[in-house]
């Protein structure tokens, strides 16, 4: 997904530079897998969006905790699993709403900041970075359902809310989620 507003200078990146782990085969492996991921036409509809996570990483904390003021939010998200496959017509791609991942506890979108704060300590992110996720915005993400051997992979685009308002899609970080 790329939006080039009118009169924008472009030029070529590295299309893997979204990875900031340090393991080549596993890079060499995943390029593989997505440059032979087939393309097609994507419809847009309007569904319903709601958490499907119960714990936060609070900003500059390491260990993950409940979601604040929410007691019940292990129940709500219990009925909303059980409930959605009724409600929700299931796709590979979402944009915008509340980031889902199989398998997780903690917000996709968490996970996103703590990796992008991690890239720029590590100098492969050049942008500003907060690491509260309160300031980050899921874009979009995409359950690759068609990676054949890597079922249950997910990607999500993130973006600092501030950046999305000022249309610099550029700083957009994406992650990579995979449950065997």
């Amino acid at each position: 997904m790329v939006h080039v507003p009118v009169g924008t200078h472009v030029s070529q990146r590295d299309k893997h530079a979204w990875n900031a782990h340090e393991y080549e085969e596993w890079d060499r492996e995943f390029g593989t897998l997505f440059e032979g991921y087939p393309e097609g036409e994507l419809r847009a509809r309007a569904e319903v969006s709601l958490p499907c996570h119960t714990s936060v990483f609070p900003a500059g904390q390491q260990l993950m905790v409940d979601i604040p003021g929410h007691p019940l939010c292990d129940d709500l998200v219990e009925a909303w699993q059980e409930t959605r496959g009724g409600i929700v017509r299931g796709g590979e791609m979402q944009v915008g709403g509340f980031a889902d991942e199989e398998d997780v506890d903690v917000d996709p979108v968490d996970v996103a900041v703590r990796t992008a704060v991690y890239a720029a300590e590590r100098g492969d992110w050049q942008w500003p970075v907060s690491d509260d996720p309160a300031d980050w915005v899921l874009l979009a993400d995409w359950y690759a359902s068609g990676l054949r051997r890597r079922e249950g992979s997910t990607l999500h685009w993130v973006i600092q809310r501030e950046d999305l308002i000022a249309r610099r899609f550029e700083r957009t970080f994406t992650t990579f989620a995979w449950n065997p």
